[in-house]
């Protein structure tokens, strides 16, 4: 229970709202609130009673409320190594990390002023303003990466068997985040520079792979690793992963589902000689053949409200029969369509920019014909784009000028060949193409997995603010445990009918506020009363927080 002290400072004497916790099994007073002096008190006493501060409460609470509930205090506590700082358990302190992060993405240093805001110290009990960088960093030290996959592990065992989730089909997918490490940072051997999926090339990567189901929307198991691997190289890594770690896994049960960046022939045949069943995206230069198929020979289809076309047929493919479902969509094309008028625009500016140069006498470029045509290869982006241009230079042994045109018929002619199509590969024989395509259309759960870790309001990965392996790998682990906490409250109102994305739910749980009212009482020496209130709610967050209120 909440109570009024005061400190005498300098001769003059201050008030504080505080609470009792044990800390090494005596009771010591936490301040909670500051009150300021004498004068202030009698302020917000005027008029009987006044509602004179309010703090953001919802959100905080129900990922306590969850936390509490999957017992992952208990977990965290039992496999990671003890330490206390500052009157909290490692494990609360990664809890506080968790929930900031999914609430408000911020460096550790400004965790203090936002916890001060909220009611989260009178929910764990402990000092905002004690809460430094340092205390962070200190607790996440001496962690090790095996005892973050087990504690992950174990988390993931605790949640599968309260919700009874089923793992009969799994979505795998990668991504990477680009970090501000210099390049001399020697200490740091995760970040390497590689295929950055943001298109910044220019700094140092970490990649990230995670494996989920329709039922559980959050990452059942995730494995960091170097920023310069592909994913067709740790892909067989992972695998193995996926196949030790994820709860209730029986290889000749399950279904992954995967994109083609992951492709080929030996991971391929990892999954047969797993007895693993695949559905997964394959590149159609693979089979350039089935480019040909007239789409009058596909099958309409309707797939989640979008309408599509289909051919289905079994060849061979890397040595294996295998299903291969061709796909024409509508929507596919319209992206393509945009993505070559914008190719065609941009790289139409780099080649007036390069004539520009080629025609000024001050350019110091090498304007013999072969050189030119280099550069001019070298500015042209994107698929089939140099197919596309016809160019036309000026000189035999010197350039002086080039200029160029759209060869528009071999423009119709990769349009009607290529636009809209996708190849998708399995060894399902007997399933239904509806059941195949709808399964791999599962991708897009994934996706707003990894969206969400890219969300700069909440869950966000970056900005990450560490710089050695294991802290970053800390980091993460906090991150992904507070969309973990998410998801779950999600899943929670989705039993109840109430249809939410974590953001949103993020959101509204935020605007849930609690207020300190003040009243005068006989019954103590100060004289006031402390009341604690939810303030007015509109309709849908009183329906959120009555399910929450129940957990």
């Amino acid at each position: 229970m909440a109570s009024l002290t005061k400190k005498n400072i300098k001769g003059h004497d201050y008030w504080y709202i505080v609470e009792s916790k044990r800390i090494n099994g005596k009771p010591t007073p936490i301040i909670i609130q500051y009150l300021g002096t004498v004068n202030n008190l009698l302020n917000l006493l005027q008029g009987g009673s006044n509602e004179f501060k309010s703090y953001a409460h919802g959100a905080v609470a129900a990922l306590m409320k969850i936390a509490q509930k999957t017992g992952i205090l208990e977990i965290m506590g039992k496999l990671l190594p003890s330490q206390t700082r500052d009157g909290l358990k490692r494990e609360e302190s990664l809890l506080l990390a968790a929930i900031h992060r999914a609430i408000q993405p911020e460096s550790k240093r400004s965790f203090s002023a936002w916890a001060e805001t909220t009611t989260l110290p009178t929910l764990i009990k402990f000092n905002p303003k004690e809460m430094t960088s340092q205390h962070f960093w200190d607790q996440m030290d001496g962690i090790t990466e095996q005892q973050l996959r087990t504690c992950e592990d174990a988390i993931t065992s605790r949640i599968f068997g309260m919700y009874n989730f089923e793992v009969e089909k799994l979505i795998l997918d990668y991504t990477n985040y680009y970090s501000y490490i210099a390049t001399a940072n020697e200490k740091n051997a995760l970040c390497k520079r590689g295929h950055n999926k943001q298109k910044r090339y220019d700094l140092r990567q970490y990649s990230l792979a995670v494996v989920t189901t329709k039922d559980v929307l959050f990452p059942m198991c995730s494995h960091v690793y170097e920023g310069n691997i592909n994913d067709q190289s740790e892909f067989p890594v992972y695998l193995d992963q996926i196949i030790e770690r994820v709860p209730g896994f029986e290889a000749s049960k399950a279904t992954l589902v995967f994109d083609g960046g992951s492709n080929n022939k030996d991971n391929l045949a990892r999954l047969e000689k797993q007895k693993l069943h695949y559905i997964c995206a394959l590149s159609l230069s693979a089979c350039k053949d089935l480019y040909d198929i007239a789409l009058e020979s596909y099958e309409a289809i309707s797939l989640q409200k979008q309408d599509m076309l289909c051919y289905r047929l079994r060849r061979e493919i890397w040595g294996q029969q295998r299903e291969c479902l061709l796909l024409y969509s509508p929507k596919l094309y319209e992206g393509q369509m945009r993505e070559m008028e914008n190719n065609l625009i941009k790289n139409q500016a780099r080649l007036a920019e390069l004539a520009l140069k080629v025609q000024s006498k001050n350019s110091r470029i090498k304007k013999d014909p072969e050189s030119i045509k280099s550069r001019i290869k070298n500015e042209i982006k994107g698929s089939h784009q140099n197919e596309l241009f016809e160019i036309t230079i000026q000189g035999e042994t010197v350039v002086t000028g080039f200029s160029w045109k759209i060869n528009q018929d071999k423009k119709s002619e990769i349009i009607t060949k290529y636009f809209g199509k996708k190849l998708l590969i399995s060894d399902h024989q007997v399933w239904s193409t509806q059941e195949i395509l709808e399964t791999y259309n599962n991708q897009y759960l994934i996706e707003k997995i990894f969206k969400d870790t890219k969300n700069p309001h909440h869950f966000a990965i970056r900005p990450q603010y560490h710089w050695t392996d294991m802290k970053m790998r800390v980091h993460i682990f906090c991150c992904l445990i507070g969309l973990i906490l998410t998801a779950l409250l999600r899943k929670e109102l989705l039993g109840h009918g109430i249809v939410i994305e974590n953001d949103a739910l993020i959101d509204e749980l935020t605007k849930i506020r609690e207020c300190l009212v003040f009243k005068k009482t006989s019954k103590n020496k100060s004289g006031l009363k402390i009341e604690k209130h939810l303030e007015m709610m509109d309709d849908k967050q009183a329906q959120i927080w009555e399910v929450i209120s129940s957990l």
